[in-house]
């Protein structure tokens, strides 16, 4: 079973809404930089990373990804994620503490209340790649002011003083220059009539052509509900007897029949010896059963090695 987690990491870098098809979406919101008093440090900005559990319509993005990434088909990357929301929504159920690898944990609280919990060890913010945190002590050092002393040079004022000679000389030539001032003469300012200024009683019509101006309408994106069409079919699916003291390397469970053949098919066509068993309301896929815990988790590493995508876990009956 492929890890859809990093696909959707990846998906969070360059989109705000990832949507797990009947699960929920994640939503990443802006978050600007701030300043923390108690650490005394100023962290960058960054993206939050939220979830929305009524975000749950497939919107194509994750399943053409996970295609596009693995070279597969639409209706192969499509099982892929519905095997690992189903796997997901069962240890959650089972009372489990889901992580995602850098993107957050998933758990019922005790009202089993689906919960999510962001992780804080990432920045999905491109626009801040290479910043960090700056501590915010380097800028509490005093600052000397310094006082430059500007020397201010004193200006001579100089003083006029006039005589009473001089005051009789200005005050004859201002009556001289009275007396040769003649009135200017108003006679032909009857030229300043409207005519001349240029102004018309007439009316002027003024046509105006108005363009006729479509609407530019933008097309409305169209969110389309995706309904694959299942045909229920009646399948066959043989339970083999759980035997205690057993270890079983699980590789999915399922709340249906339908599913877990499928997974036991596929691990089958991989020469593996997958059985469905029942675990409690649950159908299991196990790829092997064993007599000992060692040999169970030698096992497990050797599937892991020739599937690092996958996520497999050890049941004990």
């Amino acid at each position: 079973m492929l890890e859809v987690s990093k696909y959707i990491e990846d998906l969070l870098f360059v989109h705000d809404c990832v949507i797990l098809p009947g699960f929920g979406g994640f939503v990443a919101n802006y978050k600007s930089a701030k300043f923390e008093e108690n650490k005394q440090i100023v962290t960058p900005p960054s993206k939050d990373i939220g979830f929305n559990r009524n975000l749950n319509q497939n919107d194509g993005l994750l399943v053409n990804h996970l295609a596009e990434c693995e070279n597969l088909n639409y209706a192969e990357a499509e099982k892929s994620v519905q095997f690992f929301i189903e796997d997901m929504r069962v240890r959650i159920q089972r009372g489990e503490k889901v992580e995602l690898n850098n993107i957050g944990s998933f758990y019922n609280d005790k009202r089993h209340n689906l919960q999510f919990e962001p992780t804080d060890n990432i920045n999905y913010l491109v626009d801040a790649f290479g910043l960090e945190q700056i501590p915010f002590t380097q800028f509490n050092k005093p600052v000397e002011e310094r006082i430059q002393n500007i020397s201010v040079k004193s200006e001579k004022v100089k003083t006029l003083f006039i005589t009473k000679r001089m005051w009789y000389t200005a005050a004859a030539a201002a009556c001289l220059l009275a007396v040769a001032i003649v009135p200017m003469s108003t006679e032909n300012n009857s030229f300043l009539n409207s005519a001349s200024m240029g102004f018309s009683n007439e009316k002027t019509d003024i046509t105006e052509k108005h363009a006729q101006l479509k609407p530019q309408i933008s097309p409305l994106e169209e969110l389309v509900k995706y309904e694959p069409k299942i045909g229920k079919k009646a399948v066959k699916v043989t339970l083999n007897k759980v035997e205690s003291n057993k270890f079983y390397l699980i590789a999915g469970s399922f709340t249906t029949t339908e599913n877990a053949k499928i997974l036991q098919e596929e691990l089958i066509l991989k020469s593996y010896p997958a059985v469905i068993i029942k675990n409690k309301n649950l159908y299991s896929v196990a790829i092997n059963q064993f007599n000992s815990r060692t040999a169970v988790d030698k096992f497990k590493k050797k599937v892991i090695a020739a599937n690092p995508k996958a996520s497999y876990w050890v049941l004990k009956k």
